[in-house]
């Protein structure tokens, strides 16, 4: 193997550290469990050796990319850029479901392709299931819906029948689980104007709630 494919330029470790995070994330959604370290280590330009010296095992790369993914700074930051300048709720809405349902197809593939290194723990009677998606995750999605009502939600809260805190639970819930290989036979998410339809004017040409929404 040519040594001058494999030499990495020297960059600090926590900049080499979050580009083969970056990498590995791509390939994940690309080749989901056939991805390898050879894969990660030829798309970094690094030496497989390299993977190691930044992460202690597989495992622990794996966690790092899903953490990664749901970091509720990546994601308040995103939200952020894509409402700024947004004249209208529309327009706001409009560019979060964008988003969101690009970043849910995203984190759904990572989630599948590291399933089986992140929630299964090894005991002394070998692998079993672990209970419950991992901590990250859980903070992750209330950080997701905490962002979603304050960015987006909040600036209109008079004109709103729910909290934003609750808009931004119905918000996420129309984008993020609309969309799962296999769910449906269009294998499509929702569209950001039926999902605006829906949330903003309801599945009912008319309706007088008969109680108090808060």
């Amino acid at each position: 193997m040519d040594e001058r494919r494999t030499r990495a330029k020297p960059i600090p470790a926590a900049d080499r550290r979050a580009e083969i995070i970056a990498v590995t994330e791509v390939l994940l959604i690309e080749h989901g469990t056939a991805t390898t370290t050879r894969l990660i280590a030829e798309a970094a330009g690094v030496a497989e050796g390299t993977i190691f010296r930044h992460f202690r095992d597989k495992r622990e790369l794996y966690r790092a990319v899903a953490e990664s993914v749901f970091d509720p700074a990546r994601a308040g930051q995103a939200i952020a850029e894509v409402v700024e300048g947004a004249t209208d709720i529309e327009d706001r809405l409009r560019a979060v479901i964008d988003l969101l349902t690009t970043s849910s197809r995203r984190g759904v593939l990572v989630m599948m392709a590291v399933r089986s290194t992140l929630f299964e723990e090894t005991t002394s009677e070998g692998a079993r299931p672990r209970m419950g998606p991992p901590a990250f995750v859980t903070e992750g999605n209330n950080a997701l819906v905490d962002n979603l009502a304050r960015l987006v939600f909040e600036p209109y809260e008079s004109e709103l029948r729910l909290s934003p805190r609750k808009a931004a639970l119905v918000l996420r819930s129309l984008t993020t689980g609309s969309w799962f290989p296999g769910l449906n036979r269009e294998n499509q998410p929702l569209s950001s104007e039926d999902v605006i339809d829906v949330l903003l004017g309801g599945i009912l040409i008319e309706h007088s709630p008969t109680r108090e929404t808060a």
